[in-house]
């Protein structure tokens, strides 16, 4: 006991302060001593210390404002633009030929207007985008038609599903390619024909006709030879003689009377007849 007593006896002297001292039982009882807290001090800093704060604080707001656009255009989703829809050339539309099927042929349809990302603001009232026309490159007629040459003694009007197209007396005319049923008409001889023809494109189709031959009753006063086309057909009277139809020139000779010439035509309706008077002048 004494010697906790002395323990206590020299802290008290250590510290400078009293400490009460339990006697009897309460020797061995706790010191309870009431230490004050100290009372907290507001830190002072030097001025070159608030300075350097503030241009900390100002360069951090003048960084802040690029660093967030930066970062918003980093986080946005990217822009994706619609593709771009090629313009269309409407197919090259067939050039219709005089001697072609009179149906039209359907217009083509309008192409649609190729679209676009790039969205377009309100157009101005009363104006309207102007469209740019397709243009419709040139069709070589040589690979749509080709060409037929008619070799016949008269001429002869062509026909092609009832319309006259051509006349043989040109040394050629255009059709449509393909297979064409042409009928070869005339109607002063009474001739009339039908030829299955086809035609190939940028090439030309001979056609051959042979018209059959008509009668003729030929006469002259007092006689004479009669020559065709440099053959000899005999003395007249000639009658019932087969000469090819369309317009024949005939030619007399008398061997005092001299010679003479005349025309006659030929056809299927009825048989010709000329007779020929040497002796006038």
């Amino acid at each position: 006991m004494g010697f906790m007593r002395r323990v206590r006896l020299s802290r008290s002297d250590a510290d400078g302060k009293p400490v009460a001292e339990a006697v009897g039982l309460d020797a061995f009882g706790t010191e309870e001593t009431t230490a004050a807290a100290p009372e907290p001090q507001a830190v002072k800093l030097p001025q070159q210390a608030w300075i350097a704060i503030g241009v900390l604080a100002g360069l951090v707001l003048i960084e802040a404002v690029p660093t967030a656009l930066w970062l918003r255009g980093r986080l946005r989703p990217p822009v994706v633009s619609e593709p771009v829809a090629a313009a269309t050339l409407p197919a090259a539309a067939a050039i219709p030929l005089a001697s072609c099927d009179s149906t039209p042929a359907p217009a083509p349809a309008a192409s649609p207007a190729p679209t676009t990302g790039v969205a377009k603001g309100p157009s101005a009232p009363g104006k309207t985008d102007a469209v740019p026309a397709a243009v419709t490159p040139p069709v070589d007629k040589s690979m749509l038609a080709g060409s037929v040459s008619v070799a016949t003694p008269v001429p002869m009007q062509v026909l092609l599903k009832g319309r006259v197209v051509a006349t043989t007396e040109a040394q050629s005319f255009m059709l449509p390619v393909g297979t064409q049923e042409l009928e070869f008409v005339n109607e002063n001889v009474g001739y009339r024909a039908r030829r299955t023809v086809t035609i190939q494109a940028g090439k030309t189709t001979p056609v051959r006709l042979d018209p059959p031959s008509g009668t003729v009753n030929i006469n002259a006063v007092p006689w004479a030879e009669v020559w065709l086309e440099g053959q000899r057909l005999g003395d007249t009277p000639l009658g019932n003689l087969r000469v090819p139809i369309g317009s024949r020139e005939l030619i007399f000779r008398h061997p005092d009377l001299g010679e003479r010439r005349a025309t006659v035509l030929v056809t299927l309706k009825e048989p010709a007849r000329i007779s020929m008077d040497l002796r006038k002048k």
